[in-house]
């Protein structure tokens, strides 16, 4: 590996050739990854999980990410908040379970307590003059939005983070219909990924590697056979698939991500799947009840962009959220939840199998592709090479990255 201490962040930064994937230290070295962990990653909006997980009063969740551990609680008042991990008497976590209910938040320590608003309402043996006043949980930005749960690390008042209400305002149109806030988890499942951050999103962006490496994934969306054949190859059928059902009132029209907010580039594109197929199963049969206020079936998917680490697939009948947490220099925390409409019951309207299916086959086969990927980018022989033409996703996710990180 590289020594980036041999040459500084912004000569690498700005020696990058357009059009190339990143030198070797970007994709390893640990003081660029802790400039990552600065300079973008605290400042994106990073979603955390959906609200069905804090159902009541007392309930707690853990978001850990690199060595940060941020506590979510709904407060007796119902409104969700989140804190730093951290007592603030000697740095103790507080909360030791990655999901409870409780009445108090309680360092284990030396049993300093705090509300579940933050505050400190007890510490014993404080000195004459002690303020408890002054000692509450370092708060930190949280944000509920059709029912998914996010949380920002850096500072209130920070210029480098976008401004959510914004984001969600303009990707509220293709939400509103599956009623995500009303829907519930059905599947979770943790996917440990030996590659840096940066590897497991390019991976993510790009379908040039799914005909050889996700057979499964390529059987069910035909836009893939398609672009191989031609780039633009499959675009008379998209847009004669999106004429029919805009008539009929269905958001179907491109929200394109490299002309929204730079600080935290978000998107989305909706396509049909392939001719016959109705969702996202192995024989393109519902797998689950329409989502929401949807009436119909109308054959296509949509992916959400919410920033470099947060992604949305909806289906007509289940909605498939990924979420990519960067832990070291080495090693990304792939999260997939899988969701249907509240009142489905399960073996009767829905299988879990089948809606799992295409995203838990393909998700497998894409730990295996990122962390070979790691393992040759870790060769004395590795030196970056140019993108395809079906690459355009990397393409754009690299010059957005260099843009924040430089």
């Amino acid at each position: 590996m590289n020594d980036v201490a041999q040459i500084s962040i912004p000569d690498l930064v700005a020696r990058q050739q357009p059009g190339y994937a990143l030198e070797q230290p970007f994709y390893g070295d640990p003081a660029l990854f802790e400039r990552d962990l600065a300079r973008i990653v605290a400042k994106q909006w990073l979603f955390v999980d959906h609200v069905s997980k804090l159902a009541i009063p007392g309930d707690t969740l853990l978001f850990e990410m690199a060595g940060e551990s941020i506590v979510l609680v709904r407060g007796r008042d119902a409104v969700i908040r989140a804190f730093f991990n951290v007592c603030r008497h000697r740095g103790s976590r507080v909360c030791l379970k990655a999901e409870d209910n409780v009445r108090t938040l309680t360092c284990p320590y030396h049993g300093w307590v705090y509300d579940l608003e933050g505050r400190l309402v007890h510490a014993k043996n404080m000195p004459e003059g002690f303020d408890a006043a002054a000692w509450p949980l370092h708060p930190c930005r949280v944000r509920v939005w059709e029912g998914m749960i996010f949380v920002n690390l850096a500072p209130e008042g920070d210029p480098e983070v976008a401004d959510f209400e914004a984001i969600a305002a303009s990707l509220a149109p293709y939400f509103k219909p599956y009623r995500l806030a009303d829907a519930k988890i059905v599947a979770r499942k943790t996917y440990p990924t030996h590659g840096n951050w940066k590897l497991a999103v390019e991976n993510f962006r790009e379908c040039y590697h799914c005909a050889p490496a996700h057979p499964e994934y390529t059987t069910v969306n035909a836009y893939v056979k398609a672009g191989d054949d031609n780039p633009d190859g499959y675009d008379p059928i998209v847009n004669a698939w999106a004429d029919t059902w805009r008539v009929k009132g269905r958001t179907v029209d491109r929200l394109g991500w490299a002309s929204s907010d730079p600080r935290q580039p978000h998107g989305v594109f909706r396509q049909p799947i392939r001719d016959g197929f109705l969702t996202l199963s192995q024989d393109g049969r519902p797998v689950a009840p329409l989502m929401g206020d949807l009436d119909a079936f109308d054959g296509g998917e949509t992916l959400a962009i919410f920033g470099a680490l947060f992604y949305v697939y909806l289906a007509n009948d289940h909605a498939t959220l990924f979420r990519f947490t960067p832990m070291t220099p080495t090693l990304t925390e792939v999260v997939l939840t899988w969701m249907v409409r509240a009142d489905a019951v399960a073996g009767r309207d829905y299988d879990v199998d089948r809606i799992t299916w295409m995203w838990d086959v393909t998700t497998v086969q894409d730990t295996t592709i990122i962390g070979d990927n790691q393992l040759g980018v870790n060769s004395r022989r590795y030196a970056p090479g140019p993108y395809s033409v079906r690459e355009q996703g990397p393409t754009a996710f690299v010059a957005w990255y260099l843009s924040r990180v430089g």
